[in-house]
């Protein structure tokens, strides 16, 4: 069994790379579509705890300076920072936001036992239109770690209704 590990690891091909960061297509509104439930439950929190801690009577203005600061304090900030850790780390998080481009051929049949040797990261140029996009990527990042985050603690959940004699 030890040699049989010994081998595959050895049969693994090294492969120089470069990461170029990935720009999502159709403008990242895909992102924004998949992100909506994070950032929908997320705003009306906001929003409602603005609210309730607003000294300001008219309702209306309420909402669009709860709007305004949902953007700037917790929709950009979160956004672009979840996509700053997950690029900063490529190998842990499976080059997300990367294009891998090798520096050498690789066949198809070889791609599930190469491992990449990266070299340089090249993020693209920052415009208002990348910092758009990155924030879209950011949150996508955000609601998988919350759905992951979500499944680890139904286990202990699930086993204390369980105790309680829920579900028989």
């Amino acid at each position: 069994m030890t040699s049989d590990v010994e081998t595959k690891k050895k049969l693994r091909r090294q492969v120089k790379a470069d990461l170029v960061e990935a720009t999502p297509r159709a403008g990242g509104w895909g992102h924004w579509i998949l992100s909506a439930p994070g950032i929908g439950f997320s705003g009306w929190l906001w929003i409602d705890l603005f609210r309730i801690l607003s000294p300001i009577q008219s309702r209306p203005i309420e909402i669009v300076l709860g709007v305004l600061s949902f953007g700037l304090l917790i929709l950009f900030p979160f956004g672009y920072g979840a996509h700053r850790l997950v690029t900063s780390f490529p190998r842990m998080f499976q080059q997300a936001g990367w294009d891998v481009l090798p520096r050498e051929t690789v066949r198809p049949q070889e791609l599930p036992s190469v491992r990449y040797e990266f070299s340089t990261k090249e993020r693209a140029v920052t415009d208002g239109r990348r910092v758009i996009l990155r924030v879209a990527q950011g949150w996508v990042y955000l609601e998988i770690g919350a759905i992951l985050a979500g499944f680890v603690i139904m286990i202990p959940l699930f086993f204390s209704a369980i105790e309680f004699g829920f579900g028989r």
